[in-house]
C-alpha cells in the first residue's frame, strides 16, 4: 500500500490524464484509503449474488455513496471544512453538479435545478430538489411562484422529470460488482475508514477567541459527505469539488477506475463524458471496463482517459466541454453578484435557456428564507478565518453581509463578534497610538471586489457574436444570437427559445441583458422584484471572451477603509458600540450572581492548571518575512530622517532644557508585550454568560484603544481639548476592564496620566487658544454619549466589589497659565507614583515642567520688581506689597529649580542636570539684575556662586570630545562665557575704582576661553562675542595706557597688548562684515596711535603713518556699506534710526580723523628740512588733496561709496611714490 501511496503522489504531479486539456487535481481530504487494491473477476462470475464482504466493503470504502444522493447544502459543508479555499477558488460543489452543467450541450432534454450562492469570489452550487422544499410550510412563497410560473407551462411528463429518480437496478448491480472486486487484506478484514477531519481553521496565536458559527434546527439537513474533496483546476477554472469515485490499483495498473457495462448497450455520449470528467477530477489516467451479460461477467477492457472522447458512438469535443465550463462560470459570476442572496439555476426538460432566478427578491422577509442562516454563518466563518490568518481582503464586505442577514435578537454572539472584527479591521489590536500605521488595511487590501457588483454596460454587448447571455423581453420571445462560430466537434443543440413570455408571471421584472444589475426604481415598488437571467444553450459550447477577467481589468478599486485615524477610530467605535448593544440580547439561564461566581471559579481553576504543551504535537510559530520590502525600508528611513530633522530644527525654550526623548516615547502605550487578551481558555460553545463577558471585554478593549489613538492624534495636531476628553474616555474604559471578572489592561495608566500632564503643559504654552480648548473639551459627540452610558451601566452591572481608583481622573481645564503648569506637574507626579516601566521618563518630564515654571516665575518676578522700582515711595503700601510678591515668587522659582535638580539627580540624567545648573546660575544672575545698586559684595558673591554652578555643569559633562552631548557642552560653555563676560562688563563699567585691572582682564580672558568657536548655526554669535571681548580687552588696556603717564616697560606692554587686541577685534568684525563695530574698533585703535604720537615725539611720524594705514585698511568695510541692500536700509531706518545715525557719525569721524592725521603728517614734514621729508610731504599733500574729495551724504551707501573712491585714488597715488 505504501508503494501505491507513493505512486499516487507521483501521479498528482504528472501531466493531465487528457493531454488536450489542462487539468490538475490535488486531494485536500479523503475519508477512505485510496487507491484500493482490487482483483479481476473470473469470467462467468454472477454479479447478482451478493459478495461475502458485502457489508465490510460498503462501510470501509464508501461504496454506499453510489446509491445515496444528498439534497442538502453539501457545498457549505465543504466551505466550512476548507474556509481558506473560499474566495480563492471559483466554484465549490459536488462532482455530480459540475458534470450535469458541463453535459448541457449534449443533453437537450435534461433538467437542471441548483441553488447558487456567492461568498466573496466563490460560487457554491448544490442540487435543489424543488418538490422536497415545496412540501415545507416555510417555503410557501416559493410554492406560489413555482406553480404559477413554472408548472403551468409544463406537461405531466415534464413535471415528473423534475423529481430525482430513485437508484436504478444498474447502480445496485454496480455496487455489487465493486464489492466483488475489492481485494481483502492479509487477515481478511477490510481496512477501517480514516478519521473525519475537522474544519481546517488555522488560528493565529495572538488572536482572541471568537465564537464558532451557530447552527439551527431549521437549516437544510442531509448534507452529502463525500469520500474525497479535491482541488480541481480545469483550464483556468479553480474548483473545490466533492467526489465519490472509487479508485483502485494493482501492480500493473496502480490507478484506475472500474466501470460495469452491459455488453448489449454501447457507451453513449453522456456516459463517456461522465467517465471522462470523473477521471479528470480525480486525476485517474485509466478506466477499466468490465462487460457483463445479465449480471454475468464476460470480459475486461482497459482504456486511457485521453481516449474516452474518441470512442465509437460516444465522441465528444473536450474543447466544447471547456467552453461550456467557461461560459457557465462567466454567466453565473456576471449575474449572481450579491453575497447572501439565494439564486435558483433552473432549466426545464425542453427549455433552450438556462434561467437564473434571484429568490431572495421573492422572499417577503429575509429571515423566512431557510438559506439565509447557513449563508450568513458561512460568510462569518470565512471572515473569521481570514482575520485570524491575517488575510483581511474583503473581510469588511463579508461581515457587513453577516450583520445584514442575521437578526441580533437571535444571534447576538455572532453579531457582536462580527462588529468586533469590523472594529478590529479599522483599528487592529496591535496599533501603536503614537504611530498608527494603517497601510495594511488600506485600498490594496480592502477595496470592494469588482466581481461582487453587477456587470457594466461595456462588459456584455449584444453586438458581439461571442456574447451568449440572452434575456427575453417581457411577454416576448428571446432573440437568437447571430453569427456564432461553433467549435470543432461541437454537438450543440439548436432551437429557438419559445414560450419565454408564458413562463414568466405578470409581475416578474425582466432585465434587458446583463447590463442592468438591479430592478428599476420606478417599477420595483409596484412589481414583483424578481431578477431573471438567461443563458442560451444554442451557443454555450462556443468560445467566448472571459467577461469576468475583463471586468477585473477594467474595474477600478472600490471605496477603501481609509487611512485617517479619526475616520477609522470613529467607525471602530461605532461598531464596538453596536456590538455592546447586541450583547444585551444574550440569554442567561441562571442568575447573574450564580454565573459570575461560576466564571470566577473557572478562571481560578484554569490559572492553577494551565494548558501544557503536548510532546507529540509541534508548536506552531507565527511566520514573518525576515527581509522587509523596499517600500517599508524607504518609509522607515524617511521617518527616521524626519525625526532627526525635527529634533535638529526644534526651537529650544528660554530655559535651554532639552527633551530626553522624542514625542513618540512619551505617547500612550498599549500593553502589547503583555497579554492583550484575557488569560482564560476558550469558553464552551453554549456558555452564553462566559461568551458575553469575553466579547464585552474585547469590545471595551477596542474602545479603549480607539480613544487612546484619538487622544494621541489630537495631541499631535494641537487639539488639546479633544485629547483630554478622549483620555478621560479611555481611562473610564480601562477602569471598567481592570475591575471586571475577566480583567484586562490595554493602556499603561502611567502613560495616560503622563499625556494628561503633556496636554496641560501645552495649554500653558498656547494660552491664547484657551477658548478653543474649552469648546473642544465640552464637545460631546453622539457616539461618545452612548458609550459613556454603556460604561456607566456596565460599571453597575459588572463590578460588584470596591472599585480600584488607579485611573480615577477628574479632568478640568485650568484657569491660568501657572495653574496649567501646576496641574501638569500634579499629573506627572500621579503618573510617576503608578508602577510603570517608563517612570524615569515621567520624572524627567516633571522636572522639565518644573524648570519651565521656574523660568516663568523669574520673568514674572522681574516684571514685579520693575514695577516696584517705579514706585515713588519704597515705603508705601503698594511698594511693600510688590516687594513681598517679588520675594514670594523668587522663592517659588528657587523651589522649582531645586525640585527639578533633585529629580534629574535621581534619574541620573547628566545632560539635563547640567542644563539645570545653568538655569540656577541664570536665577542668581536674575537676582543680581533686579538689584539696581552698585557692584556690591553680595552681588560679587552671587556671581561667584553662579560661576561655580556653570563650572560644575561642565565638570559633570566632562571633556567636549568624550561627553557624548556636544551640543549641551557648547551650550553650558556659552552660558559660562556669557556669565563671566557680563560680570567683567559690570566691573569695567562700574564707577567704583576698587576693581583691579587684572581682575577685569582675567574675567574677560576667562570668558574668551569658554567662548566656543566651532562651526554651527550659532557660530556667528560666538564670533561676535569673541570680537566684543577682544574689543573690551583693547579698551581696558587703552584706558590704562592713557592713565599711565610715565614712560617705561609697563606702558610699552599696555600699548602692545592694546594694539594686539584691537587688531584681533577688527579682523573678526571684518570677517563678520559688521561695519559699525569695525569702524568703532579702528577709530579707537587710531586714537591709541594718536595718543602715542602725542606722548612720544620720537615715534610721532611712525604712529601717524600707522594710523593712516589703519584708516586706509577700511576699504573692504566701506564696500560692504556701499553695497548694502536698499530694502535692508529701509528696514533699518524704520526699525532703528539710532543705528543709522551711528553709522553716519562714524563715517563723519572717520573723515575728520583722516583729514587731521594727513595734515599732521604734512605739518611734521614741513618742520624738517631733509629732502626725504620734502618728498614725503608732497606725497601726503596729494593724499590729503584726494581725501578732500569725500562727499558727505545722509545716504550711508553714497557716503561710503565716496570714501571707497577716495581710498582707491589714494592707493593709486601711493603706488606712484
Amino acid at each position: 500500500m505504501d508503494d501505491l501511496e507513493n505512486e499516487d503522489q507521483k501521479r498528482t504531479k504528472s501531466r493531465s490524464p487528457s493531454p488536450g486539456i489542462k487539468s490538475t487535481a490535488v486531494v485536500k481530504y479523503t475519508a477512505f484509503q485510496s487507491p484500493v487494491g482490487y482483483a479481476r473477476l473470473q469470467c462467468n462470475t454472477d454479479l447478482n449474488m451478493p459478495p461475502s464482504n458485502w457489508g465490510a466493503a460498503i462501510d470501509s470504502y464508501g461504496l454506499k455513496q453510489i446509491l445515496t444522493r444528498g439534497t442538502g447544502l453539501s457545498s457549505f459543508r465543504m466551505a466550512h471544512m476548507f474556509p481558506d479555499c473560499v474566495g480563492e477558488v471559483d466554484v465549490i460543489s459536488g462532482a455530480e453538479c459540475i458534470k450535469k452543467l458541463l453535459k448541457l450541450p449534449y443533453q437537450p432534454n435534461g433538467t437542471v435545478s441548483m441553488m447558487v450562492h456567492r461568498v466573496e469570489n466563490t460560487l457554491l452550487l448544490d442540487d435543489f430538489d424543488v418538490y422536497d422544499y415545496l412540501m415545507k410550510s416555510e417555503w410557501s412563497w416559493l410554492k406560489d411562484f413555482f406553480y404559477e410560473n413554472i408548472l403551468k407551462t409544463m406537461s405531466e411528463q415534464e413535471r415528473m422529470s423534475l423529481r430525482l429518480s430513485p437508484p436504478s437496478s444498474a447502480l445496485q448491480l454496480t455496487q455489487k460488482f465493486l464489492s466483488h472486486s475489492v481485494a481483502r487484506g492479509p487477515t481478511g478484514v477490510a481496512t477501517q475508514p480514516l478519521p473525519h477531519m475537522a474544519a481546517s481553521v488555522c488560528l493565529a496565536d495572538k488572536r482572541p477567541f471568537l465564537p464558532e458559527p451557530e447552527t439551527r434546527a431549521e437549516e437544510p439537513p442531509n448534507e452529502h459527505l463525500y469520500n474525497r474533496n479535491v482541488l480541481w483546476t480545469f483550464e483556468d477554472i479553480h474548483m473545490l469539488i466533492g467526489s465519490d469515485l472509487p479508485i483502485f490499483g494493482d501492480k500493473d495498473r496502480p490507478c484506475v477506475s472500474l466501470r460495469l457495462r452491459d455488453t448489449r448497450e454501447p457507451i453513449n455520449v453522456l456516459t463517456g463524458i461522465d467517465y471522462w470528467l470523473d477521471n479528470l477530477m480525480c486525476n485517474v489516467p485509466e478506466v477499466l471496463m468490465c462487460y457483463h451479460l445479465d449480471g454475468i461477467v464476460q470480459k475486461y477492457e482497459p482504456m486511457k482517459t485521453e481516449d474516452l472522447p474518441n470512442m465509437e458512438h460516444s465522441k465528444f469535443s473536450p474543447k466544447v466541454i471547456r467552453n461550456v465550463a467557461q461560459n457557465i462560470l462567466s454567466f453565473l459570476k456576471s449575474n449572481a453578484t450579491k453575497a447572501g442572496h439565494t439564486y435558483w439555476l433552473f432549466k426545464g426538460p425542453h427549455d433552450d435557456v438556462v434561467k437564473l432566478y434571484d429568490l431572495t427578491s421573492l422572499c417577503p422577509d429575509s429571515m423566512d428564507n431557510p438559506f439565509t442562516t447557513p449563508v450568513a454563518m458561512l460568510l462569518y466563518r470565512v471572515a473569521r478565518n481570514m482575520r485570524m490568518t491575517n488575510r483581511s481582503k474583503h473581510v469588511r464586505q463579508l461581515l457587513e453581509h453577516v450583520i445584514e442577514l442575521l437578526k441580533e435578537e437571535r444571534y447576538p454572539q455572532i453579531i457582536a463578534s462580527s462588529h468586533y472584527m469590523l472594529a478590529d479591521l479599522y483599528v487592529p489590536a496591535t496599533t501603536n497610538p503614537a504611530n498608527p500605521d494603517f497601510k495594511e488595511e488600506s485600498v490594496d487590501s480592502d477595496c470592494e471586489d469588482p466581481d461582487l457588483y453587477p456587470p457594466q454596460a461595456e462588459d456584455v454587448s449584444s453586438e458581439h457574436a461571442e456574447d451568449t447571455v440572452e434575456v427575453p423581453e417581457k411577454g416576448e420571445g428571446s432573440e437568437k444570437a447571430e453569427g456564432s462560430e461553433k467549435g470543432d466537434g461541437s454537438e450543440n443543440v439548436e432551437g429557438s427559445e419559445k414560450g419565454e413570455g408564458s413562463e414568466k408571471g405578470e409581475g416578474s421584472e425582466n432585465i434587458e441583458g446583463s447590463e442592468k444589475g438591479e430592478v428599476s426604481d420606478a417599477e420595483g415598488e409596484s412589481a414583483l422584484a424578481l431578477q431573471i437571467r438567461g443563458l442560451a444553450l444554442r451557443d454555450i459550447g462556443d468560445k467566448v471572451r472571459n467577461i469576468v477577467e475583463e471586468r477585473k481589468q477594467s474595474s477600478g478599486g472600490g471605496s477603501a477603509v481609509g487611512a485617517a485615524p479619526p475616520e477609522r477610530c470613529g467607525r471602530a467605535l461605532s461598531h464596538a458600540l453596536k456590538g455592546l448593544r447586541a450583547l444585551h440580547h444574550v440569554t442567561i439561564h441562571k442568575s447573574k450572581e450564580e454565573e459570575r461566581e461560576r466564571i470566577k471559579q473557572q478562571i481560578i481553576v484554569e490559572e492553577q492548571h494551565p494548558k501544557m504543551a503536548n510532546p507529540y504535537e509541534p508548536i506552531k510559530m507565527s511566520y514573518e518575512p525576515i527581509a522587509k520590502s523596499k517600500t517599508e525600508a524607504k518609509e522607515h528611513t524617511s521617518r527616521s530622517r524626519r525625526r532627526k530633522r525635527e529634533r535638529k530644527q526644534s526651537d529650544k525654550s528660554g530655559n535651554f532644557l532639552i527633551e530626553a526623548s522624542s514625542v513618540d516615547k512619551n505617547a500612550i502605550q498599549i500593553l502589547k508585550d503583555k497579554k492583550v487578551y484575557p488569560t482564560w481558555h476558550e469558553p464552551n460553545r453554549d456558555d452564553n454568560f462566559a461568551w458575553k463577558l469575553h466579547l464585552k471585554t474585547l469590545l471595551y478593549e477596542k474602545i479603549c484603544l480607539a480613544y487612546a489613538i484619538l487622544a494621541e492624534y489630537s495631541y499631535v495636531n494641537e487639539q488639546y481639548g479633544f485629547s483630554l476628553k478622549y483620555i478621560d474616555m479611555a481611562s473610564k474604559c480601562q477602569k471598567l476592564l481592570s475591575n471586571m471578572i475577566i480583567k484586562s489592561k490595554v493602556v499603561d495608566p502611567g502613560c495616560l496620566l503622563g499625556r494628561v500632564g503633556d496636554n496641560f503643559f501645552q495649554m500653558s504654552k498656547n494660552w491664547h487658544r484657551l477658548e478653543q480648548f474649552k469648546k473642544q473639551f465640552s464637545t460631546d459627540h453622539d457616539i461618545d454619549a452612548k458609550i459613556r452610558l454603556e460604561l456607566e451601566n456596565d460599571m453597575t452591572e459588572e463590578v460588584e466589589h470596591a472599585v480600584n481608583d488607579e485611573l480615577e481622573l477628574d479632568i478640568s481645564l485650568p484657569s491660568s497659565e501657572v495653574s496649567a503648569m501646576l496641574m501638569s506637574m500634579s499629573a506627572y507626579r500621579a503618573a510617576a507614583s503608578v508602577p510603570a516601566p517608563r517612570r524615569a521618563e515621567l520624572l524627567r518630564r516633571l522636572a522639565s515642567v518644573g524648570n519651565e515654571l521656574a523660568v516663568r516665575h523669574m520673568n514674572d518676578g522681574q516684571q514685579i520688581y520693575m514695577r516696584y522700582t517705579e514706585e515713588e515711595d519704597p515705603e508705601s503700601r503698594s511698594a511693600k506689597l510688590l516687594l513681598k510678591q517679588f520675594v514670594s515668587i523668587s522663592r517659588k522659582s528657587l523651589e522649582c529649580l531645586d525640585e527639578a535638580t533633585e529629580i534629574f539627580k535621581q534619574v541620573n540624567d547628566i545632560p539635563n542636570l547640567a542644563l539645570l545648573y545653568c538655569n540656577k546660575g541664570r536665577y542668581l544672575r536674575y537676582r543680581v539684575h533686579c538689584d539696581q545698586g552698585g557692584f556690591t559684595p553680595e552681588k560679587r558673591r552671587m556671581y561667584a556662586e553662579a560661576e561655580q554652578l556653570y563650572v560644575s555643569a561642565l565638570q559633570l559633562l566632562g571633556p567636549r570630545e568624550t561627553c557624548g552631548a556636544t551640543a549641551v557642552w557648547e551650550l553650558v560653555a556659552w552660558e559660562l562665557s556669557c556669565h563671566v563676560y557680563t560680570r567683567a562688563v559690570l566691573m569695567q563699567d562700574s564707577t567704583d575704582s576698587a576693581f583691579e585691572v587684572s581682575e577685569v582682564s582675567d574675567a574677560l580672558k576667562h570668558a574668551l576661553k569658554h567662548c566656543p568657536l566651532s562651526p554651527g548655526p550659532r557660530q556667528y554669535l560666538y564670533q561676535f562675542r569673541a570680537a566684543m571681548i577682544y574689543h573690551r580687552l583693547g579698551s581696558l588696556y587703552h584706558s590704562q595706557y592713557r592713565l599711565t603717564s610715565e614712560e617705561g616697560p609697563r606702558r610699552r606692554t599696555l600699548f602692545v597688548a592694546c594694539r594686539s587686541y584691537y587688531e584681533q577685534a577688527s579682523n573678526m568684525f571684518a570677517l563678520l562684515e559688521d561695519g559699525v563695530m569695525f569702524l568703532t574698533v579702528q577709530l579707537e585703535h587710531v586714537a591709541l596711535l594718536e595718543a602715542q604720537a602725542a606722548l612720544s615725539p620720537n615715534l610721532k611720524l611712525k604712529s601717524l603713518q600707522s594710523a593712516v594705514q589703519l584708516l586706509r585698511q577700511s576699504h573692504s568695510i566701506m564696500k560692504v556699506l556701499k553695497e548694502k541692500d536698499p530694502e535692508e536700509k529701509e528696514k533699518t531706518e524704520e526699525g532703528d534710526e539710532k543705528g543709522m545715525k551711528g553709522e553716519f557719525n562714524l563715517l563723519s569721524l572717520y573723515e575728520s580723523r583722516l583729514h587731521f592725521i594727513l595734515k599732521s603728517i604734512i605739518q611734521y614734514c614741513l618742520s624738517k628740512s631733509n629732502k626725504d621729508y620734502e618728498k614725503m610731504r608732497e606725497t601726503y599733500k596729494k593724499l590729503y588733496s584726494a581725501s578732500l574729495r569725500i562727499k558727505k551724504n545722509e545716504d550711508i551707501r553714497l557716503f561710503a561709496a565716496s570714501i571707497c573712491d577716495v581710498l582707491a585714488n589714494m592707493d593709486e597715488i601711493s603706488k606712484q611714490f
